[in-house]
This record gives C-alpha cells, structure tokens and sequence, in this order.
C-alpha cells in the first residue's frame, strides 16, 4: 500500500488534489494498492543510491525512494528520475532526437508533394 502524494494530479471531489495542496491546505489520500514486481539496488555511493524498479501503474516513484529512506532510518528524497519502459514500449526502441527530426522532416516534405 502506498499513500499518494498530496501534490498528485489524483482528484477529491472532481478537482487535482494538488491545488489543495499548493494553496496550502491540508490533503489527506487514502493508501492504494500497488504492486513492485523487482526492486534492485544497482550502486551505492553514500549518500547517493542507485536503484532500479519495475512496478505496477499508479506507483509513484518519488514516494516510493522516501519510504525506502524512512525504511531504512535516514529519510531519502529522488535527485534524479529516468523511466526506461512504459507497457511494451522501451527506450531502447525510442529515436534519438536527430533521427526524429529527420523522420518529421520527411513526413512534411511528403504531404507538401500532394
């Protein structure tokens, strides 16, 4: 069970609880299931941990590294963030930026030959 975080785009009452939350009032969430299927720790270089996590849906990743903090007695917080699948599709298989841009180029050339 995770409890989201109050700045979450989740809605109470038909509205993003996270405009509660930036004018400063009190968001209380109810946990949610989620599931994490693997959870490795690929570095360590104190204070700094390095780690990699498959999970379900709905988890939110910046929680998830301050429980693993407060688990482990000294609190934690994400410095940094890099989602490498999502469903079947992998970064792997995404373009880089120039081969996109050659791609949308020669998209537009084609329509404008019509």
């Amino acid at each position: 069970m995770q409890v989201p975080p109050a700045h979450s785009a989740i809605k109470k009452d038909g509205k993003p609880v996270y405009l509660a939350a930036r004018k400063g009032l009190e968001v209380k969430l109810e946990p949610r299931p989620v599931t994490i299927h693997s959870f490795v720790i690929e570095k360590i270089e104190l204070p700094v941990v390095y780690f990699r996590v498959v999970c379900s849906t709905g988890t939110y990743i910046r929680s998830l590294a301050n429980d693993f903090g407060a688990a482990l007695g000294v609190g934690g917080y994400m410095s940094s963030l890099r989602r490498t699948r999502i469903g079947t599709f992998e970064v792997t298989d995404a373009d880089d930026l120039v081969s996109f841009e050659k791609t949308i180029d020669a998209l537009k050339a084609g329509s404008s030959e019509g």
